[in-house]
C-alpha cells in the first residue's frame, strides 16, 4: 500500500545536490587551452642557455603540447650564418629548431635535444608554421630577430618555425620529379 511516505532525500536535496557535483567537476576541470604543456624528461636545467647557438635558433624549453600544424619540408643549408630551409617551391627561410637543438661546428649539424643529428644537405620534414619575422621578436628575443633579419631571402618575410616538440622532426627522403 502506498501511503506517500517517503523516507529517502526531497527532491530539492537532491537537486541540489547534483548540481554541486556538476559545478565541481566543471569548476575543477581544466579547459583545452588552459591544459599545462608537458615538459621535457630531463630537467630544464639540461637545456642550454639563450635562443640562439651558432646559425641555430631555437625555441625555449619547456617543450609545447603538440598541435595541428603546417607541413614544414625541405632541405638544410648554411650560407654564411644563417641556416636555412630550401623548401620545394625553392623558397629560402631560416629556421627555428625546437628547444634544446644545438650547432655542431665541427661537423655542420643541428643536434636536437635527443641527439638526433640533422646535418647540411639533409632532408627534413616536420611540423610547425611559416610566420613573419616580426614575431620572432616576441617568441624568441632580439638576437634571434636580429639573425632572422640577417637571413631572410626574397619578397616573403617568413621564417620556418618548427613545433617546440621533442619529435616536430625527422628525416626526409625527398624525390624532386617523377
Amino acid at each position: 500500500m502506498i501511503t506517500g511516505e517517503y523516507k529517502g532525500a526531497s527532491l530539492g536535496t537532491l537537486a541540489i545536490a547534483l548540481t554541486v557535483a556538476v559545478g565541481l567537476v566543471v569548476g575543477l576541470g581544466v579547459s583545452d587551452d588552459e591544459q599545462p604543456a608537458p615538459t621535457s624528461t630531463a630537467a630544464d636545467s639540461a637545456f642550454p642557455d639563450g635562443t640562439i647557438d651558432g646559425p641555430v635558433m631555437r625555441h625555449l624549453p619547456p617543450f609545447d603540447a603538440a598541435s595541428d600544424a603546417a607541413e614544414i619540408l625541405g632541405t638544410l643549408v648554411l650560407e654564411g650564418e644563417c641556416l636555412l630551409l630550401i623548401s620545394l617551391q625553392g623558397s629560402r627561410l631560416p629556421i627555428v629548431w625546437p628547444a634544446g637543438a644545438t650547432w655542431d661546428a665541427e661537423d655542420q649539424a643541428v643536434v636536437l635535444h635527443s641527439d638526433e643529428r640533422f646535418s647540411i644537405d639533409s632532408n627534413i620534414e616536420g611540423t610547425g608554421l611559416y610566420a613573419d619575422t616580426e614575431q620572432v621578436v616576441s617568441w624568441l628575443g632580439d638576437e634571434a630577430a636580429a639573425l632572422a633579419a640577417t637571413c631572410v631571402e626574397g619578397e616573403f618575410d617568413e621564417v620556418a618555425y618548427l613545433e617546440n616538440t621533442p619529435d616536430a622532426v625527422r628525416h626526409a627522403m625527398i624525390t624532386l620529379g617523377s
